[in-house]
């Protein structure tokens, strides 16, 4: 069964994370993704993830500093339905891969832009990365410990970028479908950063207590009914996200008493900063007297939302993983039998599928040129 995104081409410039991975979901819906890197591969093939992030694409390798592989690049693009790139402006007319120039030899092209600031901004030519972008934007200043900031390894802003990408284009190709308009979009990677941390920045006069940046240090960093807790052989993690959940939890832990403590009225959300550690206080001895496995039971059968915290050799062992082929085995050419992510978006009428491993540098570099270009 062919994928929703059959019939559409995609040309990927870019390099990183969030651009690969963008276009390795659209090839998994049925998208043909044309991966371009220099000549002898891109440098990024000495990090295990660049065969995720690219597998299912076409590996084409082109030197772009030349003028041979400058007007080869631009005739490819040509006869592409969507480019992305992640350049700062002056890489992109340095080349000729502007959208301004595209758009006069292309007019249907989409055209996606993830750089890492706004094109339309004081910072637009400022260098910058996924990480870089996370500390400018507050991911490890608001992750406080006491030793100040802390680093996040995984990198949610890249991700964050390449899902509201994926809408975005969605969008366009809805547009011109629609109404025969392709346009240029823009998800900077400072945008991916905002989009991700959206609900942190909402402020408000009539906005009181626990909702702001917690600099609470340790394991204590975060709401009291919405944080980690340790329990007698591990640790879980208590998602009290409503005030129906908070009651529910006073009564299991045979507190009642807490429901009409002022202090924590207003919980969850409404908590003050001040009555953060009164309550902590309660409940770690609390949670410490039993296992993982007692508290994720009854939280659960009482429909409080919690889970254990797992390590990643346990998860991927987790039942559902296995039910929803959400691992799976993929046979790649250089790392040999490699356990990856599944599809991770379900449609019933056209469900995604994995259509190659990551290619060999420049495997389809003659075929591709001689379909566009001879």
């Amino acid at each position: 069964m062919p994928g929703v995104l059959d019939c559409i081409t995609v040309l990927d410039l870019s390099n990183e994370i969030a651009g690969p991975y963008a276009s390795m979901l659209m090839s998994c819906m049925g998208a043909r993704v044309i991966k371009v890197e220099p000549p002898g591969g891109s440098p990024e093939r000495t990090d295990p993830r660049f065969y995720l992030w690219n597998r299912g694409k076409e590996s084409l390798t082109l030197d772009l500093q030349s003028t041979e592989g400058q007007h080869t690049i631009r005739k490819i693009a040509n006869n592409m339905d969507i480019l992305i790139h992640n350049w700062r402006p002056s890489n992109t007319i340095a080349l000729g891969l502007d959208y301004s120039s595209l758009k006069l030899t292309n007019p249907r092209l989409i055209y996606c832009a993830i750089p890492p600031y706004s094109e339309v901004s004081p910072q637009a030519e400022d260098p910058g990365d996924h990480y870089s972008v996370s500390a400018d934007m507050g991911v490890f200043g608001d992750q406080t410990s006491a030793e100040g900031p802390s680093f996040v390894y995984q990198p949610l802003v890249a991700y964050g970028t390449a899902f509201t990408l994926c809408l975005a284009v969605s969008a366009a190709l809805y547009v011109r479908e629609a109404e025969g308009v392709a346009q240029r979009v823009e998800v900077s990677l400072q945008q991916g950063a905002l989009a991700m941390q959206s609900a942190g920045f909402i402020s408000g006069p009539s906005l009181q207590g626990g909702r702001g940046t917690s600099l609470r240090q340790g394991i204590r960093v975060g709401i009291p009914i919405y944080r980690l807790y340790r329990a007698m052989d591990g640790w879980f993690f208590l998602a009290c996200g409503n005030n129906t959940f908070f009651n529910k939890l006073c009564i299991l832990i045979q507190r009642p008493e807490l429901v009409e403590d002022q202090r924590f009225r207003d919980a969850p959300w409404g908590i003050p900063s001040e009555h953060y550690d009164a309550l902590s206080d309660i409940l770690e001895p609390i949670f410490e007297r039993n296992t993982v496995s007692y508290w994720v039971e009854l939280l659960r059968e009482n429909d409080i939302p919690c889970a254990p915290v797992q390590r990643r050799e346990q998860y991927i062992e987790h039942p559902q993983i296995a039910v929803n082929e959400m691992m799976v085995t993929v046979d790649d050419p250089t790392l040999g039998p490699s356990l990856q992510m599944g599809v991770p978006i379900w449609m019933h009428g056209a469900p995604g599928f994995i259509p190659s491993p990551a290619p060999l540098p420049g495997s389809h570099t003659t075929q591709i040129i001689d379909e566009f270009i001879l």
